[in-house]
């Protein structure tokens, strides 16, 4: 089981124990808390955050004590790992042996490659090379980038993912090129070999965005690439012994772009709790939403779900931060005046029959240009956010708190997927929720990499309102096909703090 170590209620503290928590939590800084109506987010420890030109993050428990800990690349090469202790972080990537400096690093990924329960981690550059670091069972770092041959030094790198395309039980490495072919490498017994070409997934187009699912519920994960520029966007259906690119037999290649427009960034959810993943493309121009009809095809609904506008939007996630049972959509992007290019970040609550979007202007959460992840990293119940700023060198890499009233945190679960050895290393797997007269409550995706350019490791999280005992389904992906397992009479109270978790059989 996943476990999380709780951190106190406030409605139980004295007045001078609050203060200390504050204190603690924000480490002596001021707490900037944000409402607009029901909104409540606020940004701790500013100061320790508060390094500029950041580009992409992602969460996962590198040392294995049970909280989610989080990894920053910066465009001046440095990359951050900030340790969680009860709410409070600190950056230990440089005693643990990660990069501070030297060339630009714009994408990471957690993902345990090999198997033996510490996650380890992928780091893409723009074409001087990437670097692939063992994790020495959370004492440090090592570069194995040379003995697995996945520098790819040519490579413009952009979204990095962590899957098992083929369903044999190890994790495959895939690499999207801004500038180039796109590369897949797959891991036989312990090694990695480049097949993107022999398996015609070598999109040459400018990728940016790479979302995994498997959108036609065959058993395979199929690759949505977002494609910036003049290149059309993909979808590339898995096959089995190759991939087809379908987008354009789906009407999903974009529509016409000019030179600076294009898809940025893709990220998957269920938003309107059928059953069926769903697709949300960023770009620069007008952001596309494609609902999944089930049948192996999709239906453009942005315009009619609220979701537009035609703006330079980058990074974009999915998560239920008011815990209704609806999950919402926030999207980092940038306005561009003259030159001058300041955060633009939207806020989609998802109302069901539509999305309202919130006016971040001059709130906590107006910080962010490029990346974009929800986390509960306190493990209270709501769900986080953390954010990069890449373009403005006064900018921050904000880590935002829920503020969510008690009641509301509590209406929550989290669920942890591993395998048969209990590694967290199931990503595209789906796992639904069911209240007890069998209605489906919602479906989330092990996640396979968004918020642009990064892949966390972590359990998902429903909101559950007025719910107190559910039925918990994980679907697998195996080689005999899509396999679910189905737990039911789970109850919600029980796993506060911690996660529900389930093992691959």
């Amino acid at each position: 089981m996943y476990k999380f170590r709780k951190l106190p209620s406030m409605n139980n503290l004295t007045s001078f124990s609050r203060a200390l928590y504050i204190a603690a939590l924000c480490l002596g800084t001021v707490n900037t808390t944000a409402q607009t109506n029901s909104l409540n987010f606020s940004r701790i420890q500013p100061d320790t955050f508060g390094g500029n030109m950041s580009l992409s993050n992602a969460w996962g428990d590198y040392d294995n004590d049970g909280d989610l800990d989080l990894i920053v690349a910066f465009k001046n090469g440095d990359v951050r790992l900030y340790n969680n202790e009860l709410g409070g972080f600190t950056n230990v990537g440089p005693e643990l042996g990660l990069p501070t400096g030297g060339k630009e690093r714009r994408a990471v990924a957690w993902g345990d490659y090999d198997g033996d329960g510490y996650l380890d981690l992928y780091i893409g550059s723009n074409r001087q090379g990437n670097e692939l670091f063992h994790n020495d069972k959370s004492q440090g770092f090592s570069e194995v980038t040379t003995e697995f041959l996945v520098g790819a030094p040519e490579v413009s790198t952009r979204q990095i993912s962590w899957i098992d395309y083929d369903n044999n039980g190890t994790l495959d490495l895939f690499v999207a090129d801004r500038v180039g072919s796109n590369l897949l490498f797959r891991n036989k017994a312990g090694t990695f070999v480049e097949v993107g070409s022999e398996l015609g997934i070598d999109d040459p187009r400018a990728t940016v965005g790479a979302c995994w699912f498997d959108y036609n519920q065959d058993g395979l994960l199929d690759l949505f690439l977002a494609n910036q520029g003049t290149g059309k966007d993909a979808l590339y259906r898995n096959n089995g012994r190759g991939f087809t690119d379908v987008a354009r037999q789906l009407d999903m290649e974009g529509g016409p772009r000019g030179r600076g427009d294009g898809g940025v960034d893709c990220s998957v959810a269920d938003f309107n709790n059928d059953g069926h993943l769903d697709l949300f493309v960023a770009t620069y121009g007008i952001n596309k939403l494609y609902r999944n009809s089930g049948d192996g095809a999709f239906i453009e609904v942005s315009s009619a779900m609220g979701i537009t506008g035609n703006d330079h939007m980058v990074g974009a996630s999915w998560g239920d931060f008011d815990n209704d049972g609806r999950i919402d959509l926030f999207a980092a992007g940038y306005h561009d005046n003259d030159g001058l290019r300041t955060p633009h970040d939207r806020l989609f609550q998802n109302l069901g029959e539509s999305f309202q979007e919130w006016n971040l202007e001059k709130t906590a959460l107006n910080g962010a240009d490029h990346g974009v992840q929800w986390a509960d990293f306190d493990a209270d119940g709501d769900l986080d956010l953390s954010l990069t700023e890449g373009y403005n060198v006064a900018g921050r890499h904000p880590l935002v708190r829920n503020g969510l009233h008690d009641d509301l945190r509590s209406a929550s679960l989290a669920v942890s997927v591993t395998d048969h050895n209990g590694v967290m290393n199931r990503a595209g797997a789906e796992v639904r929720i069911f209240n007890q007269q069998g209605q489906l409550l919602g479906l989330r995706l092990v996640t396979t990499g968004d918020g642009y350019n990064s892949h966390s490791n972590l359990p998902v999280h429903f909101g559950l309102p007025n719910v107190e005992i559910v039925d918990v389904e994980v679907t697998f992906l195996t080689p005999k096909g899509r396999q679910a397992q189905r737990y039911s009479n789970v109850r919600i109270a029980d796993y506060q703090g911690t996660s529900y978790s389930v093992n691959q059989k």
